[in-house]
């Protein structure tokens, strides 16, 4: 079994140009019953949640249409929170990481001083934290892997990729789906 990744990914190829699998994706976003919305600029989607169902640990899909020289066009995707969401975790990192590193010299300097180094205690409480917000990405993967299926899926449809085979990892695998 796959360990999970943090962002996973996908690629495949299917027998149409760029161009094309653009223009099907758009057409398929504007759908009356399409569960996601999105856009595409260039060689660039992105596709989630409809805004009415998506919750704070809904995936955004970031693909990137890459022609090859047979005319052929590769897929590569790659699941993770929404822009906003990503940018609320790094801000967290960072912040924590900061502060532990802050707290680690000043009690480092506590303890040259030959007073009591709870700033050091203060600090692995920090590392803690981290590995809390980092686990907690999982569990959010975990909630939100029903809406990578649906993503998955409606990316399939709108590509004209259900039923052809390939090596990439099926719908219900995109959850430890790696490219």
């Amino acid at each position: 079994m796959d360990r999970p990744k943090q962002r996973p990914t996908f690629e495949f190829q299917v027998p149409i140009a760029a161009d094309a699998v653009s223009e099907r994706i758009i057409e398929g976003l504007r759908k009356g019953d399409c569960p996601c919305v999105g856009g595409v600029r260039k060689r660039h989607a992105w596709i989630h949640i409809r805004q009415d169902e998506r919750r704070f640990w809904s995936p955004t899909l970031d693909l990137t249409l890459v022609e090859e020289e047979d005319g052929c066009t590769r897929l590569k995707g790659r699941f993770g929170p929404h822009p906003n969401v990503w940018a609320l975790f790094t801000f967290i990192y960072a912040f924590l990481g900061a502060n532990a590193v802050l707290l680690s010299m000043y009690g480092l300097a506590q303890l040259t001083l030959d007073r009591t180094p709870w700033a050091l205690a203060a600090s692995a409480g920090l590392v803690a934290l981290i590995g809390f917000v980092y686990g907690a990405a999982f569990i959010g993967q975990g909630l939100g892997h029903p809406e990578i299926v649906n993503i998955r899926i409606f990316l399939d449809r709108a590509v004209g990729r259900i039923g052809l085979t390939d090596t990439s990892p099926a719908p219900d695998d995109a959850r430890s789906a790696q490219g």
